[in-house]
């Protein structure tokens, strides 16, 4: 064995998620290691959607257009639509059922727009991780050691000792002060004997990637994933879906593609390619279709999350806190946003060991929203099969023959196919909450001790409305997006927050409150950068006057933002000694007792 190496974070996992941390680690100058026991990158697909939220993660890391470079091309992913096939023997077969705009396409596309300077983009993990990988391996603070499992950790008050084996056997130690569990829970949780609440083992699914031509055949070049109601295969689930995968050609047609449906859990076709190939021509009612399989893997649905985020020194973050439904295209979401949380708060307290109180707040903030997430989208799932089929008339148990009787109501002329209409669109309206939940994706909240949260009412979780993002500048919220203009290009709020420090938003009131930022203790006063938005003498003057409504402060006011870009505090307007106001909530925030 070597001698043991110190370093000041070791990440456990070389996923997406802790490629991620690696990469705002070393943004900020935070030197650590990271151990990823597979040789490479991922082999199968997995995730694809990457809401607004982290592509503005990935833009302060300066890789959102490297990102958008190999996404799908927006024109591709507008729509989502259900059939009972592609194609078939009866008139039934082949025929549309229902379709619906989604992840910004189409109705949406202002409402996205105006929420963000990024867009919502499909990207799957086989393709984000390899970029992500580069990055990381760019930086001097960054060592990433791959074909590397972790097998210990021990920790005590003052560090943790990690032990780590190499392919060749190699054992090594390393002591850090903290350690961050990304491997998706193979390893970092039973070590640390945390356990898992929520529902497992829900359905056997069988995912498939392999490569065809459907150019021929889909109905519709604007939808992602399609969706097969077929009676001869039991419903939405059985029936399964289908969603492109990219690469791309000049025409944004796709190369590669991606299906999965639930088996029995005695089927032993569901480990058998060439059964899975007949299960594909079969859903997607293409006999002829040439499919070349790359892979097949095999999954459980289940919503279970972590009974704790942290355990002393080491912390958990995307699937090693929390394993999500893929319907809504939460979970990698939320891992990277778990990260983006927890690491600016270990580079504060690893600069200032005395706000150590901060890292509290990770599993106070975090964990309610992979709560919320968990179950919002396991609901998901089960209203494709217990509302979408049911509205159909169908059931797991339905007969064949009455199955599709059921469905050719849908386009007859009679009171009871209206009836069927009217309760496939009410059962859709509920599935925007997959396709279209804009509010949980944007409108996320942390009610928690990294907050000064005085005189704040409504603090949500979730937002009242998963459909509907509504900016504000309460504390706990997301900083509003807003374009400024600036002395040599356009910038939004949320490129404001590149440093790893606090941003003090001002106005008419700028020299007022950089006076006050000057008096603060030295405790605080490397905290805050003075950023003033709004008059003709601002560093970012407004013209159309948006921003004042949007801040919902007055000109004389301020607010706190923190490095994550959440609202920490605001003033509504200069108060009478603005120095004690800004040490009063600094010292709320990093959970410091008033003297």
């Amino acid at each position: 064995m070597s001698n043991r190496i110190e370093v000041p974070v070791v990440i456990v996992g070389g996923g997406p998620v802790g490629l991620s941390a690696s990469i705002m680690l070393s943004k900020l100058g935070i030197k650590h290691i990271l151990f990823e026991k597979h040789p490479g990158t991922s082999i199968h697909p997995k995730a694809v959607g990457l809401n607004q939220r982290t592509i503005e993660i990935f833009r302060n890391l300066g890789i959102e257009e490297e990102v958008y470079k190999i996404a799908a091309p927006r024109s591709t992913y507008e729509r989502t639509a259900w059939y009972t096939s592609f194609g078939g023997p009866t008139e039934l077969h082949g025929r549309q059922i229902a379709v619906r705009d989604a992840w910004g396409g189409g109705q949406y596309k202002e409402e996205y727009r105006a929420a963000s300077p990024s867009y919502y983009t499909m990207l799957a993990q086989i393709r984000l991780e390899p970029l992500l990988r580069t990055e990381a391996e760019k930086y001097s603070e960054a060592d990433l050691y791959f074909n590397t499992q972790v097998v210990d950790l021990v920790q005590d008050e003052d560090c943790v000792i990690v032990t780590a084996k190499a392919s060749n056997d190699e054992v090594m130690e390393f002591t850090c002060q903290y350690v961050i569990g990304a491997d998706g829970g193979r390893t970092v949780p039973a070590l640390l004997n945390i356990s898992f609440d929520g529902p497992t083992n829900l359905v056997d699914m069988v995912t498939a990637h392999f490569s065809a031509d459907l150019s021929e055949y889909l109905p519709d070049d604007g939808c992602l994933i399609n969706w097969f109601i077929n009676p001869d295969l039991g419903g939405s689930i059985g029936s399964g879906y289908l969603y492109h995968l990219g690469p791309y050609d000049n025409r944004g047609v796709s190369k590669e593609w991606v299906f999965a449906c639930g088996f029995a859990a005695d089927d032993p076709a569901r480990f058998n390619d060439d059964e899975m190939k007949k299960r594909i021509n079969r859903s997607l009612g293409i006999p002829e279709l040439e499919v070349e399989l790359h892979s097949i893997s095999h999954w459980y649905i289940q919503a279970v999350v972590a009974e704790r985020f942290r355990k002393g020194r080491c912390f958990l973050v995307g699937d090693a806190a929390h394993r999500i439904p893929p319907w809504g295209a939460l979970g990698l979401n939320s891992g990277i946003q778990d990260a983006h949380n927890l690491v600016w708060k270990l580079a504060t307290v690893l600069n200032n060991p005395g706000r150590s109180p901060l890292l509290d707040t990770y599993n106070e903030e975090r964990r309610p929203i992979a709560q919320a997430i968990a179950h919002s989208s396991l609901s998901n799932f089960q209203n494709h099969g217990d509302v979408v089929d049911k509205a159909l008339g169908l059931t797991p148990a339905t007969p064949k023959e009455e199955g599709w009787r059921a469905i050719n109501d849908l386009w007859n002329n009679s009171s009871v196919s209206e009836q069927k209409r009217q309760k496939l669109e009410k059962a859709l309206t509920l599935l925007d909450k997959e396709f279209h939940a804009h509010g949980v994706e944007c409108g996320f909240s942390y009610p928690s001790g990294a907050i000064s949260l005085e005189q704040v009412e409504n603090q949500n979780v979730l937002p009242g409305d998963p459909l509907i993002y509504k900016p504000t500048t309460i504390p706990g919220h997301h900083l509003p997006h807003f374009w400024l203009d600036g002395p040599n290009e356009q910038i939004s709020t949320v490129d404001l927050f590149t440093s790893g420090k606090f941003v003090l938003i001002v106005d008419e009131a700028e020299e007022e409150w950089r006076k006050a930022v000057q008096q603060l203790d030295s405790e605080f006063s490397d905290l805050l950068d003075v950023v003033s938005i709004g008059g003709d003498e601002a560093i970012y003057p407004d013209q159309t006057g948006r921003w004042s409504s949007l801040r919902e402060v007055s000109p004389s006011g301020a607010i706190i933002v923190r490095p994550d870009k959440i609202v920490a505090w605001r003033s509504e307007a200069l108060p009478e000694n603005p120095r004690d106001s800004l040490t009063k909530a600094l010292k709320n925030v990093f959970n410091i007792k008033q003297v």
